[in-house]
């Protein structure tokens, strides 16, 4: 776990700076799907290589040429082990929390969602390497009000632990 964790936030492993946190830090970037048992469809996988459903680490694998412009991972190696490891831990800490996930059953119960006055003024939404750097983080006054943030972030610490 703690290699595949490692391997999750390194941009060396890409050629254009990403790493797989790039996409999905904290929980983001995640579609609802990413609840369901392995192999399921993917929407990149399906439209990008026009694959009907993958397994996991496929999944990474996909991840890997595609939004990181790398070279795919040793099939038998350690670090698609790791990493296909690791995603599996991610994918049943969020699957216990369907709010974490985009398009999940809790979609609605954030009723703050559109409300935020800084979701625009992140001026690294879009490639997310700067999330940690968002003066805006800090100021969403709906960030109270959201009830699934409770037990988001409750959930995902017992896991952790």
């Amino acid at each position: 776990m703690a290699l595949g964790e490692k391997l999750f936030n390194d941009p060396s492993l890409s050629s254009n700076g990403l790493s797989c946190a790039t996409c999905h830090n904290d929980g983001a970037g995640y579609n609802a799907t990413f609840a369901n048992a392995y192999p399921h469809s993917v929407a990149m996988a399906r439209d990008i290589f026009g694959m009907d459903s993958v397994h996991l680490d496929e999944m990474v694998q996909v991840c890997m040429v595609q939004p990181m412009a790398a070279e795919p991972l040793d099939w038998s190696g350690e670090q698609l082990a790791a990493l296909t490891a690791y995603m599996g831990k991610v994918q049943k800490q969020l699957a216990a929390n369907p709010c974490a996930l985009k398009g999940g059953k809790c979609g609605a119960c954030n009723p703050c969602a559109t409300k935020n006055p800084c979701a625009t003024k992140n001026p690294c939404a879009t490639k997310n390497p700067c999330a940690t750097k968002n003066p805006c983080a800090t100021k969403n006054p709906c960030a109270a009000k959201n009830p699934c943030s409770a037990n988001a972030g409750k959930r995902l610490a017992d896991a952790a632990a």
